[in-house]
């Protein structure tokens, strides 16, 4: 069994060349009426001209004996433009004929696929190295670079000041040219004042709290307890000073357990 492939020449050019530019615009539409609009991108009218007609007709021959005859069996597998080679992969292009075909022959489709690439493959890298040259190729490489480069700006701009992918194209355009540096100008002043606010409840939080007990509850230094609670903590207090005071255990040392007390009584508000 054997893979041929065939040149043959197509009678239209194709007419799906990668659009020749990306051009900016801004949208007429929000959801939000407070905030600006924000900017958009799109591909231009104007594609590259595909001028190449050449094609090429796979298919695969097998041959076996039947009855003392050699029997010659062809198998059309697809028919590849130029460009369907250069931009797509053999899966793209013949996955269910191949695998129609392998079940005719009894055999597993990868193999069919592996005898397929063989033969394209030489043919394919003849191909790339041409259009990678062409200025369709380069300005769809282009396009790419610019899509890539405003998405990662956009992640770091949305992580850094906390705002929604939204935010950023109120900002910036797909070619990360700046559109509007008022509202930019905006989230830096907001981005500024949720950090000092946070800022400000972290060192509250530190100056009530920072002051802890030796055991595993945390203390506040500064009481919050209201009054009726503070005349039971007094009563706790007339009562454990009873059992700790150390003139009233002369037999062991309570000097450490009636210092933490009088920590307590302090921090209790008694």
């Amino acid at each position: 069994m054997y893979c041929v492939i065939q040149q043959v020449m197509k009678k239209r050019p194709n007419p799906y060349g990668e659009h020749k530019e990306i051009v900016a615009y801004q949208n007429q539409w929000r959801l939000d009426e407070s905030k600006p609009f924000t900017w958009a991108w799109k591909y231009s009218d104007e594609r590259f001209e595909r001028p190449r007609l050449e094609a090429y007709k796979i298919s695969v021959h097998h041959s076996d004996r039947e009855g003392g005859k050699i029997k010659k069996q062809q198998y059309s597998i697809c028919t590849m433009s130029y460009y369907d080679i250069v931009e797509y992969s053999l899966y793209d292009c013949a996955d269910s004929r191949i695998q129609a075909t392998a079940d005719k022959l009894g055999m597993d489709p990868a193999e069919l696929y592996e005898l397929i690439e063989t033969k394209l493959e030489p043919l394919r890298e003849r191909l790339e190295d041409e259009f990678h040259q062409s200025p369709e190729y380069i300005a769809k490489q282009e396009h790419e670079r610019i899509r890539a480069d405003y998405l990662t700006a956009q992640n770091k701009f949305c992580s850094k000041y906390d705002v929604d992918k939204d935010d950023f194209a109120r900002c910036y355009d797909i070619f990360l040219t700046l559109r509007n540096k008022e509202y930019l100008e905006q989230i830096k002043s907001q981005h500024k004042a949720r950090k000092e606010t946070e800022r400000r409840y972290r060192e509250t939080w530190q100056n009530t709290y920072e002051q802890y007990s030796s055991g595993s509850y945390s203390i506040p230094s500064v009481s919050t307890y209201g009054e009726s609670e503070r005349a039971l903590l007094k009563k706790f207090y007339r009562s454990l000073s009873k059992t700790y005071h150390p003139d009233l255990n002369p037999d062991e040392d309570t000097t450490e357990a009636m210092k933490l007390l009088n920590k307590l009584k302090e921090q209790w508000g008694v």
